[in-house]
């Protein structure tokens, strides 16, 4: 790559051309909008910005290293999505399929025709947590896959979209499991990290990643709009049942070795932005990169083909959906303003996508988490000086 940097706390590299992405980032450090973060592009299948400062732990001071990691919130639900096309193109399980095709002990209460894609676009109608369960719960994957199968729709699947904002990673995780014979975080492991040369991509870190993984802490100001939606969690809305009050501990409960190790694909992976960005830059090239393909350029187009179009049932707001993934161009931003976009924000402000077209993939993960998810954000900033050097470039 380029010239190496360190403008205060921004270290890392970024090729001729891309150097108004580390101006965006060093201007955020300076303005207090990081603890520590980082930040990666690709472009054309060439790693172009890999930046990154500040402190992995504003406790003890630790620096954010090369190599530190961060938990993506449902970031993860990039990599869990991911992982299933992969095996849709092997031919092993197809959009339309029934989930009890795979998983024959789903098809109860009500549940009996949902399909994959269902499952993939949030309209399978049980976004709901299972009465009484807490975070601990979400560490035992044979409790949460049982849950599954014993929850009864909200809605008649397929007619309305609900983000699922857990129930994503068990549902599509053990469609993973049930088709290929392991884990979802095993599957990511050996059918897509390794392939790709990647090391800082988990869900379920192994016990030796764990000094690498950044701690998260809240930066989240309420406004007095966010007051009124607390209270509406509060209220018995279908927002808060599928995220209940129990999971405002999300920060102490993320910040867990236990939480790191298990597999709770729609939340809890760890991820540098580099190894982030370089997956999604496979996407971008349609399936291929560095010469290892784990997908063919007519499963990429298929996974940004654009699905319904409803205002989501839970978080109010119209979501752009593709196949498991949120495509650019919509109410929320965070993919940017092209609808040829695809990837998978997460609470707090990390995100990952790609954009075939242009030939670009992004990522970025930060430890301070605030409201990113409606644009404006710290992302929208570093991913528009991005497209900016693209367009230059030509």
């Amino acid at each position: 790559m380029g010239s190496v940097s360190r403008t205060d706390s921004v270290e890392g590299t970024v090729e001729p051309g891309f150097e108004g992405v580390r101006e965006v980032f060093a201007r955020q450090f300076e303005s207090g909008q990081h603890i520590g973060a980082a930040v990666a592009v690709y472009h054309r299948g060439r790693p172009v910005v890999d930046l990154w400062g500040g402190v992995a732990d504003e406790a003890s001071g630790a620096p954010w290293k090369r190599e530190t990691m961060c938990v993506g919130y449902s970031t993860t639900k990039g990599l869990t999505a991911t992982c299933l096309h992969v095996l849709a193109d092997r031919g092993l399980v197809a959009y339309d399929d029934l989930v009890s095709k795979h998983w024959p002990e789903f098809a109860q209460h009500g549940k009996e025709h949902v399909t994959v894609r269902h499952v993939l676009t949030h309209q399978s109608g049980i976004p709901q947590q299972p009465d009484g369960y807490l975070n601990a719960d979400l560490l035992d994957w044979e409790r949460m896959v049982q849950a599954m199968e014993q929850l009864e729709p909200l809605w008649e699947p397929g007619t309305a979209n609900g983000y699922h904002a857990y129930n994503f990673g068990w549902l599509v995780g053990e469609l993973v499991r049930r088709v290929s014979g392991r884990s979802v975080g095993a599957f990511l492991r050996d059918e897509v990290a390794r392939p790709l040369g990647i090391d800082g991509l988990y869900i379920g870190a192994p016990a030796d990643a764990e000094p690498r993984i950044a701690k998260v802490t809240s930066r989240i100001v309420l406004t007095p709009e966010m007051e009124a939606a607390r209270a509406k969690i509060s209220s018995g809305s279908l927002l808060s049942r599928a995220m209940p009050a129990w999971m405002g501990e999300s920060v102490t409960f993320v910040n867990s070795a236990a939480a790191h190790r298990a597999e709770i694909p729609a939340v809890t992976g760890t991820m540098t932005a580099r190894d982030l960005a370089r997956m999604y830059a496979c996407i971008a090239q349609r399936g291929a990169l560095d010469g290892t393909r784990i997908m063919s350029a007519q499963r990429v187009q298929a996974m940004v083909e654009p699905q319904p179009k409803r205002v989501d049932r839970v978080i109010s707001l119209e979501i752009p959906w593709g196949l498991g993934y949120m495509l650019g161009g919509g109410v929320i931003t965070t993919e940017g303003p092209r609808p040829t976009a695809l990837g998978h924000p997460g609470f707090g402000g990390s995100i990952g996508f790609a954009d075939p077209q242009i030939e670009m993939a992004f990522g970025f993960v930060p430890n301070a988490l605030t409201m990113d998810l409606l644009g404006g954000s710290r992302s929208t900033e570093l991913a528009d000086a991005a497209r900016a050097a693209i367009a230059s470039a030509g």
